[in-house]
């Protein structure tokens, strides 16, 4: 009952902010999009179980609506929701650069946040419904962990996810070579990790850590104040724990 008076109590949070003009549009849905996008999702469920699959397609796709509502808010006229946001397979989500590293740590924090609300209800609504529809209960915990895992991993401190600008933002007001150094640092123990365990699941992750090194800067951007900077590293690292509590049962599974 408290996770679901939290999820209801949370959702005029990041909804009431949602922005009335300006265009958000669809990216990517096409024939070459889908068949990527179901080659993923097969390749997810695989792993995990079909349900899983399902869910990964539902956090993917809040994760994307969150994210163009974010580009929305902070004032740029165009969002694109895209089925693959992965470089080098989908237009970029705006047709200019964010202007303020504030507004781009906001963009990359607002979808795992916007996420957090339904995970929530997800849980809460499992324990109600478990002894009289057990079915339902079990697609809905489901759901939950999915968007837990799902936002976890976009929140590790690796380029393009959304924790790698995060860090990049925080660790340019500080001291810029410290994103190296993180990168670095949890590159190297997941490879460590995953030569350990033979998991593939850690191999995937330390080369998305390693690539993340030979990523392009971005643009020129006002940085962060280093009170901005403090509470922005607040807001990732209560959002990063949030998911990674809610997809612990999988994380665990797979490592």
């Amino acid at each position: 009952m408290l996770a679901l008076a939290l999820g209801l109590m949370a959702l005029p949070l990041v909804t009431s902010p949602a922005p009335t003009e300006g265009h958000i549009r669809a990216s990517g849905f096409n024939g070459v999009g889908v068949l990527i996008g179901f080659v993923i999702t097969v390749a997810v469920a695989t792993l995990t179980s079909p349900m899983f699959g399902f869910g990964f397609v539902f956090a993917v796709l809040l994760h994307e609506i969150g994210s163009a509502l974010a580009v929305r808010i902070i004032g740029h006229d165009v969002a694109r929701v895209r089925l693959i946001p992965l470089p080098f397979m989908a237009a970029p989500r705006s047709d200019r650069p964010f202007d303020h590293a504030l507004e781009e740590s906001f963009a990359a924090l607002y979808a795992p946040a916007l996420a957090i609300p339904p995970m929530l209800i997800g849980f809460g609504l499992f324990h109600v419904l478990a002894p009289i529809a057990p079915g339902i209960a079990n697609v809905l915990r489901v759901m939950a962990i999915m968007l837990g895992t799902f936002n976890f991993l976009m929140l590790l401190p690796f380029l393009p996810f959304g924790g790698g600008r995060v860090v990049q933002s925080v660790s340019d007001a500080f001291w810029p070579q410290l994103r190296t150094f993180v990168t670095l640092f949890m590159s190297a123990a997941f490879a460590s990790a995953a030569l350990r365990d033979q998991s593939i699941a850690m191999a995937i992750l330390a080369i998305a850590g390693f690539q993340s090194l030979f990523h392009r800067r971005r643009p020129a951007q006002e940085r962060l104040t280093h009170n901005q900077a403090l509470l922005v590293m607040s807001c990732y690292a209560f959002v990063l724990t949030v998911h990674f509590t809610g997809g612990f049962w999988l994380l665990a599974g797979l490592i």
